[in-house]
């Protein structure tokens, strides 16, 4: 049996000659495709013979392009990569990449090349006879121009092409690239009806290369094989543009790029596509980018094609003819044809690409072809270039919505979310950056299938190309699952299946041998069935498998369908379809079933066959009991006898599956069993009795288990008691261990434990006089079940009769007890489930004759101090048990603080309403004292309450730290009671003088306190503030330039500052602390800093200096007038400058450290000739520059 993937794969026909009609192929453009060894994978865009080639390319700023071919596979494969005389062999690792760089020399097509047939001029990849398919593409670079295309085997490729280019401007040119793959291949352009290369293009030898260039826009011109001299020919296209600008009708682009796909024969094209934008996301930017969008290029090959977008007609285009979008589409668009289109979508220059946010971002022309919805894979390996100076990489993935959650990037979930398409529901799209990532291979899989497009950009440098996607089929061979309709590359020996040949035409005969060792079954007029997909007719024949698929083995099959004499022209000729199917061999599978000592104990081991142990994929053993293991030797145990069957099924990394099934009979039973009493309450014992019974199985050990963390190993089945401790449900297990240390299956039974109740009563205070105590239950439950209680009441009362009984069912029962005395009255409660609680108090029956007494503990107190009396009663049996105050009984009488819970010597307290005036008053305090209900005495006494002072004090001010004492004189007691008052505070004294610096910086509580001659107080508090003083720093002195101006740069310790500058001359603000100063002459300037309460003051000097005047003549005649040659201020304020005068020669005739002697124009004392000098000053001071002209001596 065979484990299969449920993904329909179509097994492609062999490339053959000059008679095979291309194919099928499951295409990843420029990614790198492989599928994983898993059961029914196939590489889809792998093949064994490419053809690429090198167009022209517009250099950049010099520098020449180059071409590297990449090249990878699932599998370890080898071959040789030739252009003209260049050959490289190469090897390739499984699932790794290598890279050819083609020389220039031997591919480039020159521009003055163009329109000529260029023999050799192609790119071929071969791979080594027998060695694997690999996938190939080729990528173009040069400086900052970039352009890259998956490369189609040939088994791919067609009869009939349509060129995709882009508008021309006069950046370089658009290009048709035609490759032959086939000797004597004619093939010609059309545009429209018009044949652009009269009579056609005939290239005479495998790998010639034609190359169409024009300044016009070549998008729609047909390539198509000529029906009468190739009609059976295949060959590869290329199109682009050697070199372009791609703008918006807002802007005008700058840079260029090229343009450089493959194109897809017409066969493959669809009617469905989604357009995803490319990324407006950076790395390096935080703004959105590529904001404008691309365009969007629509090509049909068929007339009255209407093409709609989102749903909307918006062009309705015949064979040949092309729409483009108005402007850049920005957002995820559905696109579609009535009939099967091409599309491509197009990157904006990178002027171009964000116009609305001034960002430029990476961005410049590219074009990739996108591929059909409907032809898509659901797993691919990639492999992102970098190349040439390619920063930012991405990819867009078009999936199902419902696959999304299956979507794996290196078999993480991407870090982007996708989004929902909103114009074509069902899908999402997202756009994930592969630049956090520290590799450049990926490998991106999906439960369904998807759509990619990979992308990148660097500064005004751009590719992309289409990757994850099939191309359709018109000839393919491929074996289904009878009863399933899945299609299968590789079957396990086992399987029902037949197989299915698919052709776009009917052939009058098919020729089938299944396997090289039988015959061929010949086939004349066979009938097919019509099938259609997406607008693209074929046909299907079926054939069953044949005895050679009994073994084990690959089979080689070889079909041969004869084409109509209608076909490209051709009248004979048939197409050989050569294909290699597996069929698996399953191992035998085999297990053994030992019991251990404990009958019921299987050890199970797997015996299949050694040499497959290693290609064991998986193990489900199922036991026949409902239970089952992935182990390969599980131990399983049977609870229970009985006849059971065992399957063992084993699953294998081909895909096969078998299994085996065996009987076990298991003799012992146990059947055990308990039951337990009730009721089942917290805390009391449960008895617990084993009803276990066993057939072979002697009991030595039962192990219980309580579910509340006890357990119990016993010998025996004699009851026993177990006590839990918490209420709620617990699981009692049984376990049987026999004598041999077996276990039988283990019993298990809830048991419900119950809250038992918690009893409480109120007891009555009663006297031997009243008629009846009442008893009052206030027990409660913590499952709060109150209202199922029953009650049994026992009042301890030997006088009790039938009249007066001494028990009670009722919950708040009454009795009538005859006798002053001690009782103990009892309380039993159970609840609905049985639970049981008792509770017994002592209760008294007081005296009937209580003494009411109190002591004043403060008589004559002040009116703002509470009365305090002590509690005195008493009673000739019992307790008083209640108390009644009336602490101003003549006015209030009414008012009562009662005690319920009175004690012998108890003191209370009682505040009168404090009064000023008059000098005192006097209140009548009544206690009432109660031995019961209707037992009860009172006493009276005078308490004399004393007036209280009343006092203010008026709100403090501020004061500074430095300030002097000041004297406080504001408390006043106001009610004209007599008495003394006093200060209390930090830094004050009883007088009220206030040091400030003795109580310090900070807030002060000052309390003015006045005691009344009979010493009643009354105070009040008052807060001063004291402020510390300001810090001020006018700065160091400094000295300025005259014209100069310099900001004071006043430092002081505190915020919130207040400044004043003196005097104000020359300053731009006199009440900031930094202001600026530009004084006209030297000055002092003094700086007062304030707080509101204190103030620092601090000065700052600055010396203006003023400019030096520097005469350009003087006369050393001795008239006394003019004698030397004097600078003002110079000696003054530059006491370290330097002046140095030379003759007209160079000679150095004076020099002065200092200028206190100004020179009278004499060289060691002899007079100088009248004449010009030269002078250079050194000022020497803050880097000022030196001053230098020319004198003139006049005598």
């Amino acid at each position: 049996m065979s484990i299969l993937q449920n993904n329909r794969l179509r097994i492609q026909c062999r490339y053959y000659a000059a008679k095979c009609l291309r194919t099928y192929l499951l295409l990843s453009a420029l990614y790198f495709l492989t599928g994983s060894q898993a059961r029914a994978q196939n590489i889809s865009n792998a093949g064994t013979e490419f053809w690429s080639v090198f167009p022209t390319h517009e250099a950049d700023n010099g520098l020449l392009a180059n071409l590297s071919v990449f090249i990878t596979s699932s599998q370890a494969s080898s071959g040789t990569v030739m252009a003209g005389s260049f050959s490289k062999s190469f090897s390739v690792a499984a699932n790794s990449v290598i890279e050819i760089q083609v020389p220039r020399s031997n591919a480039y097509i020159n521009d003055y090349e163009g329109n000529q047939v260029l023999s050799n001029r192609a790119i071929h990849i071969l791979v080594d006879t027998g060695k694997p398919k690999i996938v190939v593409y080729t990528h173009i670079f040069a400086g900052r121009r970039s352009a890259a295309s998956l490369i189609l085997p040939g088994e791919a490729l067609g009869q009939q092409y349509f060129s995709m280019n882009y508008t021309q401007d006069d950046a370089g040119q658009n290009y048709i690239t035609i490759i032959a793959t086939e000797a004597n291949t004619k093939v010609h352009l059309k545009k429209g009806n018009t044949e652009l290369v009269p009579g056609g293009v005939t290239l005479n030898k495998v790998n010639d290369v034609y190359e169409y260039l024009s300044t016009d826009d070549l998008t729609g011109v047909s390539v198509t094989a000529d029906t009468a001299a190739s009609g059976c020919n295949s060959f590869a296209v290329f199109s682009g543009s050697s070199g372009v600008r791609i703008g918006t009708s807002l802007c005008t682009p700058q840079s260029i790029d090229p343009l450089f796909q493959q194109c897809y024969p017409v066969t493959s094209w669809g009617k469905n596509y989604g357009f995803v934008p490319f990324s407006m996301k950076s790395p390096a930017v935080s703004d959105s980018v590529r904001t404008a969008g691309q365009y969007v290029r629509v090509l049909a090959k068929s007339n009255g094609t209407i093409v709609s977008i989102n749903g909307q007609a918006v062009d309705t285009l015949n064979k040949g003819e092309y729409y483009t979008t108005k402007q850049p589409l920005k957002v995820a668009s559905y696109i579609t044809g009535s009939q099967p289109i091409s599309v491509a979508q197009y990157a904006l220059t990178q002027s171009c690409s964000s116009p609305s946010n001034g960002t430029s971002g990476y961005s410049d022309p590219d074009m990739v072809i996108l591929n059909p919805i409907e032809y898509n894979i659901n797993h691919i390996t990639v492999y992102s270039s970098t190349k040439e100076n390619i920063t930012e990489q991405y990819i867009n993935i078009l999936i199902k919505t419902s696959a999304v959650a299956s979507f794996r990037i290196n078999n993480t979930a991407p870090i982007a979310l996708f989004k929902p398409m909103g114009t074509l529901p069902g899908y999402s799209y997202g756009q994930l950056s592969l630049n956090s990532y520290s590799t450049n291979t990926f490998n991106l899989n999906a439960n369904e299938g998807f759509n990619a497009v990979a992308y990148g950009f660097g500064n005004v440098e751009s590719y992309s190309y289409s990757a994850g996607t099939n191309l359709a089929a018109n000839e393919s061979i491929t074996a289904v699952l009878s009863g399933s309709n899945i299609a299968v590359d590789s079957t396990c020996i086992k399987d029902d299946y037949f197989f299915k040949l698919t052709l776009p035409y009917q052939p009058p005969q098919i020729s089938w041998q299944m396997d090289e060792n039988e015959n061929p079954t010949i086939q004349n007029n066979p009938v097919g069935t019509l099938m259609n997909s997406q607008g693209i007719s074929y046909y299907e024949y079926t054939f069953p498998k044949t005895a050679a698929y009994q073994v084990a083995g690959r089979h080689k099959i070889k079909i041969l369908a004869q084409y109509p004499t209608t076909i490209g022209g051709c009248s004979k000729g048939q197409q050989v379809i050569n294909y290699t199917f597996t069929v698996i061999p399953v191992p035998a599978v085999n297990f053994t079933a030992k019991p251990e000592k404990c009958h019921n104990i299987i050890d199970f081991t797997d015996q299949t066959s050694s040499n497959t142990v290693n290609n064991i994929a998986s193990r489900f053993w199922d036991f026949g009991d409902g239970k089952t293991s992935a182990l390969q030797n599980p131990v399983h145990i049977y609870a229970d006898s009985g006849i059971y069957i065992v399957k063992l099924t084993t699953a294998f990394t081909t895909g096969c599956q078998d299994y085996k099934l065996d009987t076990l009979h298991i003799k012992q039973k146990t059947f055990p069993g308990f039951f337990f009493s009730n009721p089942d309450c917290v805390n009391n014992a449960v008895t617990f009795t084993d009803t276990s019974k066993t057939i072979d199985f002697i009991i030595a050990t039962r192990k219980w288990n309580f579910g509340d963390g006890d357990s119990l190993l016993v010998n025996n089945n004699t009851p026993f008691q177990h006590v839990f401790k918490k209420a709620g449900t617990y699981q009692v297990k049984l376990t049987l261990i026999n004598t041999e240390g077996c276990l039988s299956q283990q019993y298990e039974k809830p048991i419900v434990i119950y809250d038992n109740p918690v009893p409480d009563f109120k007891l009555p205070a009663v006297c031997l006089t009243d008629q009846l105590a009442q008893f009052n239950d206030v027990t409660t439950i913590p499952d709060s079940t109150e209202k199922s209680f029953t009650y049994l009441w026992n009042f301890g009362d030997p006088n009790a009769n039938d009249q007066n009984p001494n028990t009670s069912t009722l919950k708040n029962p009454v009795h009538r007890y005859i006798g002053a005395s001690a009782y103990t009255v009892t309380l039993t409660v159970t609840t609905a489930q049985g639970c049981t609680t008792t509770i017994s108090k002592q209760f008294i029956v007081n005296g009937a004759n209580p003494v009411a007494d109190f002591k004043i503990m403060n008589n004559k107190l002040c009116a703002n101090e509470p009365a305090i009396v002590q509690n005195n009663s008493s009673v000739d049996f019992g307790s008083i048990t209640k108390l009644e105050w009336h602490f101003d009984n003549s006015n209030h009488p009414d008012s009562i603080e009662t005690d319920n819970y009175p004690t012998p010597g108890q003191l209370f307290s009682h505040q009168y309403p404090v009064f000023h005036s008059p000098a005192s008053k006097s209140y009548v305090i009544k206690l009432l004292a109660y031995s019961g209900t209707q037992c009860v005495r009172d006493t009276s006494q005078i308490i004399t309450v004393m007036a209280v002072p009343q006092v203010t004090l008026d709100s403090l001010s501020k004061v500074c730290i430095s300030g002097s004492p000041i004297k406080i004189t504001r408390g006043h007691e106001i009610s004209g009671i007599t008495g003394t008052g006093a200060y209390y505070g930090d830094g004050i004294s009883t007088d009220g003088t206030f040091a400030p610096s003795k109580a310090g910086v900070g807030i002060h509580a000052i309390k003015y306190k006045f005691s009344s001659d009979y010493g009643c107080v009354d105070s009040v508090t008052r807060q001063i503030t004291v402020v510390a003083e300001p810090v001020i720093n006018a700065g160091n002195d400094t000295t300025i330039m005259l014209g100069d101006q310099i900001t004071l740069r006043a430092k002081a310790n505190s915020s919130n500052l207040t400044y004043k500058w003196v005097p104000a001359t020359g300053l731009n603000h006199d009440d900031i602390a930094n202001p600026i100063a530009s004084p006209g002459k030297s000055i002092t300037y003094t700086v007062t800093a304030s707080n509101g309460t204190c103030q620092a003051v601090d000065d700052i000097y600055i010396t203006v200096i003023p400019p030096l005047i520097i005469p350009n003549t003087f006369t050393p005649n001795g008239d006394g007038i003019n004698d030397v040659w004097d600078i003002q201020n110079l000696n003054f304020y530059y006491p370290k400058a330097t002046v140095d005068i030379y003759s007209k020669y160079g000679r150095k005739v004076f020099t002065s450290v200092g200028y206190g002697i100004p020179w009278d124009g004499k060289y060691k004392g002899q007079p100088m000739p009248s004449d010009t000098y030269y002078y250079i000053i050194n000022l020497n001071y803050n880097d000022q520059k030196r001053l230098a002209s020319w004198l003139q001596l006049i005598r």
